[in-house]
């Protein structure tokens, strides 16, 4: 498989020194599911404050892992709490000052991946399944409404491990971990890591020559 490069505008916020787009990955499904309405909403402004000086137009969150079953009562908890439209697994609404919120059901990259061809393959027909998919192609099917790959990835849990939910987004993202339940987290974890962020020197998978 040919290496991947950053969209454009990706490259182009990165260059500026900024966050176009931030994943917050944390949260077994079944974890989720337990949330009130309340609690979500909570959940969501804290993310939303936590982001939203930092300059960034997208803002996603995704569960680490679980098993499914359960979306669809999560999907409905979701939208009582802040509103929006559902789209297959993904809920997405518009926060203050135009930040895009997105919130993932897909807890398995796996199946988020193999979903992104299928609408592919739906979208383009049958004259198209032998062709190849390029990249931009993946990236709007896995991304919508974002559009671009993470900066940042903040992911709630132990830095030993890879979250099963993420596959795609690890390419050009840099990873920051916080052990902490992320029912527990508060602006400043959020802020933190994105201080963290902005202190690297970001190579999209480079290395020092």
């Amino acid at each position: 498989m040919a290496k991947r490069t950053p969209s454009t505008a990706h490259g182009q916020a990165a260059s500026e020194g900024g966050l176009a787009h931030v994943l917050v990955c944390g949260g077994t499904l079944q974890e989720w599911s337990q949330a009130s309405v309340g609690e979500w909403k909570l959940q969501l402004d804290t993310f939303v404050d936590s982001v939203h000086d930092s300059g960034a137009r997208w803002l996603s969150v995704c569960p680490y892992g679980g098993a499914s079953g359960a979306e669809d009562e999560i999907a409905l908890t979701v939208l009582n709490a802040c509103g929006g439209q559902r789209n297959g697994n993904r809920i997405s609404f518009i926060a203050k000052d135009g930040l895009v919120v997105v919130v993932d059901l897909c807890a398995d990259g796996r199946e988020r991946f193999t979903t992104a061809l299928n609408e592919i393959n739906r979208k383009n027909g049958d004259e198209r399944k032998d062709r190849d998919v390029s990249e931009a192609m993946l990236r709007a099917a896995m991304l919508p409404p974002g559009f671009v790959d993470p900066d940042l990835i903040l992911v709630f849990g132990s830095p030993t491990q890879i979250p099963p939910s993420l596959m795609w987004e690890l390419s050009y993202s840099e990873l920051v971990f916080l052990d902490v339940s992320w029912r527990k987290c508060n602006v400043e974890h959020v802020q933190m890591a994105i201080n963290d962020f902005q202190r690297r020197d970001r190579r999209f998978g480079g290395v020092d020559s």
